[in-house]
């Protein structure tokens, strides 16, 4: 049985290595791997996976020094600084190409207040709900749901810079969980999915409404990707911005 569970962590970790494109990435498919055993509190596989990347670690660095020789120093690169994940925010795979996002109990605890601010929105009351948002996004800075409907308060009281700003704190929490190169799907079907796809599709929309259409085209090919059975009703925007039947704000 031990033998089985070395063999697959060791497997996994080669796979690592070899997808990514320098140390960087490795260390970033590593820690979503890693983040992946411990939800599933897989203490085995966690244990020999962390031995696996001391390991490959080791034979990165000893490839950085320099020879032990009197010949004259060869230039070596520095090493890159190690970068933490900045959020507690993981992917789970659900199907073959497929993932969810798997959000932590800090933003869990912090549902009712956000049903509470969507209420004070929905009744017209944006002072209060903005307030509410924003002592949420105080308490877990992360919280993509927070930060969209703050978009949508600036948005709705025509300042598209304050918009824009809340769309990209969110964007970019997303986006800084996906590994690099990501080509799957974060369907819409997978409901915690949601929030990131909408803070793609309204990022997109306010910088239409600025008249950045070359960002508004990108974000939401992304979006599409991501979500191909366009729930958002993505490919007749992308089919108007070819035709030119669109308006901008600014």
């Amino acid at each position: 049985m031990e033998k089985n569970v070395v063999k697959q962590v060791l497997a996994d970790m080669f796979w690592v290595t070899g997808q990514a494109r320098g140390e960087r990435e490795a260390r970033e498919l590593y820690e979503l791997l890693l983040r992946s055993y411990q939800s599933r509190q897989m203490n085995w596989y966690e244990e020999c996976l962390r031995a696996a990347w001391e390991q490959y670690e080791q034979w990165f660095c000893s490839l950085q020094e320099p020879p032990l020789s009197h010949s004259p120093k060869r230039r070596t690169w520095p090493r890159r600084k190690k970068i933490p994940h900045p959020y507690p925010i993981r992917l789970e795979k659900r199907g073959r190409n497929e993932w969810e996002f798997a959000w932590p109990g800090e933003m869990l605890n912090l549902t009712d207040e956000l049903r509470s601010a969507c209420s004070y929105m929905q009744a017209g009351e944006l002072n209060k709900a903005g307030r509410l948002f924003s002592s949420i996004v105080k308490k877990c800075p992360y919280f993509i749901d927070a930060l969209n409907n703050l978009a949508l308060i600036e948005s709705d009281r025509g300042d598209l810079t304050g918009a824009e700003k809340f769309y990209m704190r969110a964007y970019e929490t997303g986006q800084s969980v996906l590994p690099p190169g990501f080509k799957d799907r974060l369907p819409w079907n997978w409901v915690n999915n949601r929030p990131f796809l909408q803070t793609v599709h309204g990022l997109a929309l306010v910088k239409l409404r600025r008249g950045h259409v070359s960002g508004t085209a990108r974000l939401l090919e992304q979006l599409l990707a991501l979500d191909p059975e366009d729930h958002l009703d993505t490919q007749s925007i992308i089919s108007d911005l070819k035709r030119g039947a669109f308006y901008t704000d600014e």
